[in-house]
This record gives structure tokens, C-alpha cells and sequence, in this order.
């Protein structure tokens, strides 16, 4: 009978005791393989599973939160007041002793204490800003690592598939030569294309690893990586809207981007705060004291009141280092401005037109290249056509199968550069 398996028809035969036992040592070995890998560390995972997991259990997640506390502790620090002194002073001239016990306190009455924390609020917004860009970045490594296996696993299930129609087709032809009905040339030219595509999965099958250990690498050690399964298909992916709203989400989401305005505004402060050094600043001091002769002592208060004036120091130094610095980092953001929108382009018409040739592909490639199989399998039935163009139709149902995987690849890695570009979140 004529059966239509995948892509390619092939006239079978039953089973007998001979392909049992020919089959039964692989089956079992892989049987046994698959159970140990089972039990001893698979583990399937989304792609928002493994974010999730990152974000737990990977060190760089715990370096960004301490440096944005590191920022933290530094700017309650400089939000505090300058701390009082207490002095004690004895004066012994003659009969009399003076005692002295006083504190002094400067206060702030030039207004800089209250612009210094609210410069220090704007870097800690701003480190926290940065944190999230490196996060975002990472994040990005962890996407692409992703997508990476799941195209490894794809393949090599494409070419199992493809390994499995042509294991039949070389049962068919072995039947044949011991009926006499087929060529051994037939038969050796089959098991040569069986090969071949053993070879192409070994080689997948070292992508495969590969990938596993990158995506592994984001995790806490654990099991052994060859255990991790990716779920989902490489082609999965939303559509992408337009390019004038995604250059205007990307200034708008861009951590980095926000990080350097939010420094700008900072320095703009820092300055403010450093211009009120011009003002005179003032300092009291009060406390006890006892005179008079050891016999005799008289007790009383001390107040004292002092005011620094601005003369040499009125701040022009840190004026102008405050400016350089809001001017250095405004010429970052716009520099930074320019490169994402470049970013955005780019990322924009590789993710678009990636998706664009990877669906035209798939229609008018792989459905035809389906229907070349099931014709030039039909017309080797006939006697019309050789195993040479039987293979050849095989091999090309075979190659623009993962032709499209390695398109849809590419199209899913441009889109998650774009989300990148665009500073959109992958939330978990």
C-alpha cells in the first residue's frame, strides 16, 4: 500500500522478526538514556520562568541592588547635619580659674543642606535607572541564550523527522533488493543520505549543549545543564507596530536615557547648592561658666555667635565643576538620544523584515517543497524517477524546513534586540 508520512510516500511492509531485533538495542538504549537524563536533572522552563529564575538566583541581580544601596547610604549622609562640638576650657591666671563647657553648632542657614539631599535623591533615582538598564541588558543575553536552544531543539527534531522517513524509505528499498524488485545502489545511495543527516544531528546535537550551558550560566549552579528544556517554538513573536511610536516609547523607556537626564537634573542641583556658598555662613555657641577664686566661685552662661564670611572661598570652584559636569552629561543624553534612535531603526527594519521573509517563506517555499516530495515520490513508484531525485526531493522538503527555522530564528532575535532598543521589560 501507499502510505503519505510527513513529506515523503513510501510503499511499507510489515515488520518482521529480523527489523525487531535490529531496532530493539537502540530503542532500549534510548529508552534507558531519556530515563536516566529524567530523573536525574531535566527541568523545562519558558522564557519567563527562566527570567523569574534569574532574577532569583544569579549574582549580578544582588551586585545592582547594592550598588543603587551603596548610592543610598550616600546620600543620607550628606541630607544629615554637621555634627556639634564640645569643648571644655580651663584658664588658671592667678587667684582666679575660669572653667568654660561649650557646644557649638553651625546652622544651616544657606539653604545648601536641603538642595545637597535633594541633589542626593536625584543620583539615587539615577543609579537606580542605570540598574535597570544593565538588567535590561542582561536579561537580553539570557532572551537570545533562549532562543538559541529553542532553534537547536527545533532542529533536531526537524532532522529526526526527516531521519525517520528516510529510515523507512531504506526499509522499503531493502525489501525490495531481497525481493528483487530494487537495486543495491538504491538501498547504499538511501543509507548515504541517512548519513549524512546523522552527522547534521551530532553537530546539532553540540549546538544543543552549547546553548544549554549558556542558558545555565544565568542560573545558580546546579544539575547538569544538558537537563534544561526550553518550551515554546522559535517562531513565536508579537507583531511589531510602528516605527515613529517606537522611537518615541524608546525615549521614554530607556533606562539609560532617563539615568542621564535624571543626572543632568542632579548637577543642575549641585550647582544651585554650591552657588549658596557665596552666602555667609553662621555658627553658635553656648555654654557654662565658672570663675572667680577656688573659695569664692561664681557660675554662669556663655553664648557666642560667629559668622564666616565669604571672602576667599564663595564657591566658584565647585560652581564650575557642578556646570561642567551638567554640561558634560547633557551632551551624553543627546549623544545617547542619537544612538537609539539609531538603535531603533535598525533593530526595527531587521525584526520586521526578518518576520516579512520568514512568512513569505513559509509559503512559498516549504508547502511547495512538501508537494515536490509527495510528487517525486508518487513518480518513483511509477518508475519515472530515480532515488536521485527522490533524495533530492527529500533533501530540499529537508532544507527549507530549517531554512525557516533559521529565518524565524533570526526574526525572534531581532525582535528581542528591539525590545532592547526600545527599553521594553520582559516582566515575569
Amino acid at each position: 500500500m501507499i502510505r503519505f508520512t510527513g513529506t515523503v510516500m513510501l510503499r511499507e511492509r510489515p515488520l518482521g522478526e529480523d527489523d525487531m531485533c535490529r531496532w530493539r538495542p537502540l530503542g532500549l538504549a534510548i529508552g534507558f538514556c531519556g530515563l536516566f537524563a529524567w530523573n536525574g536533572s531535566a527541568q523545562t522552563l519558558t522564557e519567563t520562568q527562566a527570567l523569574t529564575q534569574m532574577r532569583m538566583e544569579h549574582p549580578l541581580v544582588r551586585v545592582l541592588q547594592f550598588r543603587v544601596r551603596e548610592v543610598e547610604a550616600a546620600a543620607r549622609e550628606r541630607g544629615l547635619l554637621a555634627n556639634p562640638t564640645v569643648s571644655y576650657t580651663r584658664e588658671d591666671a592667678g587667684l582666679g580659674i575660669d572653667d568654660f563647657l561649650l557646644v557649638t553648632q553651625e546652622l544651616p542657614i544657606r539653604g545648601r543642606l536641603g538642595l545637597l539631599g535633594e541633589a542626593a535623591e536625584q543620583a539615587v533615582t539615577a543609579a537606580e535607572a542605570r540598574a535597570d538598564s544593565d538588567l535590561l541588558v542582561f536579561e537580553t543575553r539570557l532572551r537570545l541564550a533562549f532562543a538559541d536552544l529553542l532553534l537547536a531543539q527545533e532542529r533536531t527534531e526537524t532532522l529526526n523527522t526527516g531521519l525517520s522517513e528516510l529510515h523507512r524509505l531504506v526499509g522499503v528499498l531493502r525489501a525490495r533488493e531481497e525481493e528483487g524488485e530494487g537495486s543495491r545502489f538504491d538501498r547504499l545511495r538511501a543509507e548515504r543520505e541517512v548519513a549524512d543527516i546523522d552527522t547534521d544531528l551530532g553537530t546539532v546535537a553540540i549546538d544543543r549543549l552549547t546553548a544549554q550551558a549558556r542558558l545555565a550560566s544565568f542560573f545558580a549552579p546546579g544539575p547538569d545543564p544538558a537537563g534544561l528544556t526550553a518550551v515554546g517554538h522559535v517562531a513565536d513573536g508579537a507583531t511589531v507596530p510602528g516605527l515613529d511610536l517606537l522611537i518615541a516609547q524608546a525615549i521614554a523607556r530607556r533606562a539609560d536615557y532617563r539615568a542621564l537626564t535624571l543626572s543632568e537634573a542632579q548637577w543642575a542641583t549641585e550647582r544651585r547648592a554650591a552657588e549658596r556658598l557665596r552666602l555667609p555662613g553662621a555658627a553658635v555657641t553656648a555654654g557654662l561658666k565658672r570663675t572667680g577664686a577656688p573659695s569664692a566661685r561664681e557660675s554662669g552662661y556663655v553664648v557666642t555667635a560667629t559668622v564666616a564670611v565669604p571672602l576667599f572661598n564663595r564657591g566658584q570652584a565647585q560652581v564650575a565643576r557642578a556646570e561642567a559636569a551638567r554640561r558634560r552629561t547633557d551632551a551624553e543624553r543627546q549623544a545617547l538620544r542619537t544612538r537609539i534612535e539609531s538603535e531603533v531603526r535598525v533593530a526595527y527594519a531587521a525584526a520586521a523584515r526578518y518576520r516579512e521573509l520568514a512568512d513569505r517563506y513559509r509559503s512559498s517555499s516549504v508547502d511547495r517543497a512538501a508537494e515536490l516530495a509527495a510528487i517525486a515520490t508518487a513518480a518513483y513508484e511509477e518508475g519515472e524517477y530515480g532515488i536521485l531525485e527522490l533524495l533530492d526531493a527529500h533533501r530540499v522538503t529537508l532544507g527549507a524546513r530549517l531554512r525557516l527555522l533559521e529565518l524565524s530564528a533570526a526574526a525572534r532575535r531581532a525582535a528581542i534586540e528591539l525590545d532592547r532598543a526600545i527599553g521594553r521589560e520582559t516582566t515575569p
